[in-house]
């Protein structure tokens, strides 16, 4: 059946899946891919497939925030994804976290409610265990700055209450924020898929930058999207291989 919002079918996409919320990320992913083509563009979304050493790979953008994800989401589903990874950017809840440093999410604090369409509110979000681990071995492999810890995924990007929240949260030993992965790990628990979620660290909160920051940091953002990149296919590349991440 075709999907009325991504526009693709069963057979249209691969079983791995990369997904940005930022539709310029595609590009450097495909760069580093063979064959790269586009499989349809509709009301914002758009979906590539291309080959990363033999393996089939399908990227495709979400746009910012839980409800334009979950569109996406379930759609690559029905067409047949089984890994789901988000490669983003977010925000940092420690002083020692630099701009362009990557973070991997043991698991979401839902400050959303995007969600609750779904689920109740103490239901948990959480990574699948073999995707973690392969995001955190890759990182090391490939000599990564990074960080793992539990982050928080909230609906809102200006509110003066966001602020406050992740500040609430960093006293937790919350260590970073964004707007995606507590759908994308909700729905791949309940549909009975994987998933990992991996970002570069963005505005660092705890040192008190703003938006007003995000476009001095340019040169740390390209290096941080690019190792997020890399970090993520090398993952895709163990899972495919049945490495044991453990």
């Amino acid at each position: 059946m075709m999907q009325p919002h991504l526009r693709i079918k069963k057979g249209d996409i691969s079983e791995y899946c990369i997904i940005v919320g930022h539709p310029g990320r595609i590009q450097v992913i495909i760069n580093h891919l063979k064959n790269a083509r586009k499989a349809s563009e509709n009301r914002g979304y758009i979906v590539y497939n291309g080959v990363y050493e033999g393996i089939p790979i399908t990227v495709c953008n979400t746009g910012i925030g839980g409800p334009s994800a979950a569109i996406a989401i379930e759609e690559l589903i029905n067409c047949g994804a089984k890994i789901i990874i988000r490669v983003g950017s977010g925000g940092v809840l420690r002083k020692e976290i630099n701009t362009g440093d990557l973070v991997i999410s043991t698991g979401v604090c839902k400050e959303e409610k995007s969600t609750l369409a779904y689920v109740p509110a103490g239901f948990a979000a959480a990574p699948d265990y073999d995707v973690l681990h392969a995001l955190i071995n890759s990182a090391k492999e490939l000599g990564m700055k990074f960080y793992y810890g539990l982050t928080m995924c909230c609906d809102s990007f200006y509110a003066k209450s966001h602020r406050e929240k992740m500040l609430e949260w960093s006293e937790m030993n919350i260590i970073g924020s964004e707007m995606e992965s507590s759908m994308l790990f909700t729905l791949s628990q309940l549909r009975g898929v994987r998933a990992g979620l991996i970002f570069y660290a963005g505005l660092n909160i705890i040192r008190k930058q703003t938006p007003k920051d995000i476009l001095k940091q340019e040169k740390e953002r390209v290096r941080g999207e690019e190792n997020a990149v890399m970090v993520t296919l090398h993952a895709i590349k163990k899972l495919k291989g049945g490495v044991n991440n453990g």
